[in-house]
């Protein structure tokens, strides 16, 4: 029972911290409810970070849920991808809403090639791993 209502409280949580990170990506005015402060057009480098923010908080509610409905063991390294990977999509969409400055196109490339460095090392894991038992 208790780890029922455990289990749901994560499904719940993990469901609202999607919703909230994609409203924050996907939204043109970067100001809603989820947001404890006002960000005006001119602070086009907080609005950036604040999206990115919400890659990172997206990627960490969907793997709440996934982690809630999954009996394998995830690697590292997958959940470095996932939450790397929503944030530098929320970065794209930063550039798109908020503009380009130096700090974008800057921690885009540093989080493209982390990205792809994280794929490079796990897929050469993967193909060295023996799954015979």
């Amino acid at each position: 029972m208790t780890s029922l209502i455990a289990k749901s409280l994560l499904v719940v949580l993990g469901s609202f911290m999607i919703v909230s990170g994609l409203i924050v990506i996907f939204s043109p005015n970067i100001n809603s409810m989820f947001i404890p402060f006002d960000v005006d057009d001119s602070a086009i480098a907080l609005a950036s970070m604040i999206r990115t923010y919400a890659g990172f908080f997206t990627a960490c509610g969907y793997l709440t849920i996934r982690f809630v409905y999954s009996s394998s063991k995830v690697q590292i390294g997958s959940i470095l991808l996932y939450i790397i990977g929503t944030m530098i999509i929320a970065r794209i969409f930063s550039l798109f809403f908020d503009g380009v400055a130096n700090y974008s196109l800057v921690t885009l490339s540093i989080g493209t090639l982390l990205f792809l460095s994280l794929f490079v090392v796990q897929k050469n894991r993967k193909n060295q791993i023996s799954y015979d038992l």
